[in-house]
This record gives structure tokens, sequence and C-alpha cells, in this order.
């Protein structure tokens, strides 16, 4: 039998054996503050009488769906909480409704079979921040049929994804963050998934904002540290995509790729330390126009505390400190919080202290 007739046949028979066993679902829980409890079956937050609830200090584990739904609800916070054991996404914002302003804070998500965050369009000004992410997307299925899994899924409008450490993604095409449209992502350590660390990819509207990447750690992923794509619908894509202070090491591509699609967006890529071990000498992969400025490039060890280790912080002999003087617009803190000065500006993501 042929090889995708039969991963079909597989596929429709896993989805109708789902379908039928309906799973449970909670979603009757009071709002307000919803704290120190287990759930060992799904839970729905839904509506907006749930408008700015707190989830603290939850555990949420073995779970045969997602471990938590969000549909229709403002300002809620999602906090010092613990996603493990699940077969389905962690955190799961529903397609058929929308929230605005909520925040995912602190939280340890592992052991998941598909994404750790998952978000649609009407998702919007949502906070992802100092979450620890890790052996996710383990669940190799959906990959076969083009729909991968990744650490952050995000297709809603102007997140904020930030100091999240990722690792592990396990999935054949997943990434650390895979983001549609456009917001900051900022400070986050990502490494070992199987596809890039961070990946941008036109299929939902990017309205012609701007996407900033700036001050990430990236490192041993299976292919670019940073890639830009798109699906050739050039009304969705973004305006902008000012990459600039990141720490990358690649091993096998380009620490950073643009597709060829994106002709008309602005791509600026400023002062970052971009290693290639592989030996390669193409660091930036485009075809199309872009504006770079003080990145440094090299194919190992330019002066890190320790560089087997992946401790990237540059010591006092490394050739990138000042590096970057001569830039007037820069991140005004490093990947530690230090302040960063006009007159002492060091490439990559960590300023010597």
């Amino acid at each position: 039998m042929n090889r995708y007739i039969l991963y079909t046949l597989l596929f429709l028979g896993l989805m109708s054996f789902s379908s039928c066993k309906k799973k449970k679902v909670i979603k009757d829980l009071p709002s307000g503050v919803i704290e120190n409890m287990t759930f060992k079956e799904t839970v729905l937050i839904d509506g907006h009488g749930y408008d700015g609830t707190i989830i603290r200090n939850c555990v949420f584990e073995d779970i045969s769906g997602d471990g938590l739904q969000i549909r229709d609800v403002n300002n809620l916070i999602i906090e010092d909480c613990i996603f493990r054991n699940i077969e389905e996404d962690a955190i799961r914002f529903r397609n058929s409704g929308s929230s605005d302003g909520v925040q995912i804070l602190n939280n340890q998500i592992y052991n998941i079979k598909e994404n750790g965050i998952l978000a649609p369009e009407g998702h919007v000004n949502t906070v992802i921040k100092n979450n620890i992410i890790h052996n996710v997307a383990t669940s190799n299925i959906s990959s076969q049929f083009g729909s991968p899994h990744h650490g952050i899924y995000f297709q809603g409008f102007n997140v904020k994804i930030e100091q999240n450490t990722i690792y592990d993604v396990i999935n054949d095409n997943g990434n650390g963050i895979s983001i549609r449209t456009y917001g900051t992502i900022v400070r986050n350590k990502l490494y070992r998934a199987k596809d890039h660390g961070i990946s941008y990819f036109s299929d939902h509207p990017g309205d012609a904002k701007q996407l900033l990447i700036e001050n990430n750690v990236i490192f041993d992923n299976g292919k670019r540290g940073i890639h830009l794509a798109s699906n050739g619908e050039t009304a969705n894509h973004i305006g902008s995509a000012l990459v600039r202070f990141n720490t990358i090491v690649s091993n096998t591509e380009s620490t950073i790729g643009i597709n060829d699609d994106l002709s008309n967006v602005t791509v600026d890529l400023l002062a970052n330390i971009l290693i290639r071990t592989d030996g390669g000498s193409t660091y930036i992969y485009a075809n199309v126009p872009f504006n770079q400025e003080k990145n440094i490039t090299s194919n190992g060890n330019l002066g890190f505390v320790d560089f087997s280790n992946r401790n990237l912080r540059l010591t006092n002999a490394s050739s990138a400190i000042n590096y970057a003087v001569g830039l007037t617009d820069f991140p005004s803190i490093d990947f530690d919080g230090n302040t960063r000065t006009i007159g002492s500006l060091d490439a990559g993501a960590f300023e010597n202290q």
C-alpha cells in the first residue's frame, strides 16, 4: 500500500477514535483566583465572566486532551503552574473565540505531545514570559501531514514572548518559537529544536507591522537559528523585521535565513553574533535585499566563557567587545538585564560586565 495512503488511513482512524471517545472537560470553575489545585482533565476558561481571573500554583497532568483551553476571556493570568504528561497541547487558545491581554508567566511545561502553547488569530496582546518549556511536540504524526507542533505556536497579533527557556522540541519540523504574525521575541534561550530556533511564516495577516527579535540566545537547533519565510501571500507579510543583538550558533546551515518572497519586507540585521560550527561561510542566506550592520561572524569560539557548554557570555578578550559601537538605536538592556550604553556596545545578546 502507498505510504501516504497508509498514513492517511492511520490519521483518519486516530481522529475517528478520538472523536468517538468524548473527553471530559472541566468548565464550571469559579472566577477570581483558582489556586493550589491539581487537574487531570482539560480545563476550559470560557467567557468574560472570567476576565481578570488568576490561575496560580496549579498542576495540570496526565490529561488525554489539552491541559488548559482559553476562549473569550481578557486579562487572564496563568502563573507558577505545572503542565506535564499531556496528550495534546499544554495551553490552547480556542479557535472559536478570542482573548485580549492574557499573561502566561513562570510556568513549567514539559512532556507534551503537541504544542507547549498554541494560539490562533483572535487572541491579541498576549504576554508569554519566563516559562520553561521542554520535551514538547513529542508526537510526530501531524508533522507527516504538514502540521508540525512547536514549543510556542502563535498566530495571534502583537504577542510578547520574553525570557522563556525552550528546548528539546522533538517533532521533526518543530521550532522553538513559530510566529505567524507580529510582536516581540526578546531575551529567550532556545536550543535543541528539531527545526529552527525562531521561525516566522506569513500564513496569517502581518498587517505590515514590525516583528522585533532581540537579545535571544539560540544554539544547536536542527536547522537555522532564525528563519523568516513566506507562504507566497504578499498581503499577509509583516512590514519589517528587526533582528538585533542575538547570539546564534548553528551547526548545519546558515544562522539566519530570509525567504525569496519577502522582498517587500524591510529586514534589518544589527549587531548579532553569528557562529556556524560546520565551517560554512554563508551566515545569512538571502537573495532579497536586507540591511546589515555590526554583525560578527565566526566558525567557532570568539571569546565565550565556555563555548563547548554553550555559556555564550563574553570574556574580556572576546572580539565582540565594543563591536557594536556606532549604533545609536539599541536595546537598553541585554539578555541578563544589564544596562547597555552607547559608548561600550558589545555585539550579541550579552553585554560584558
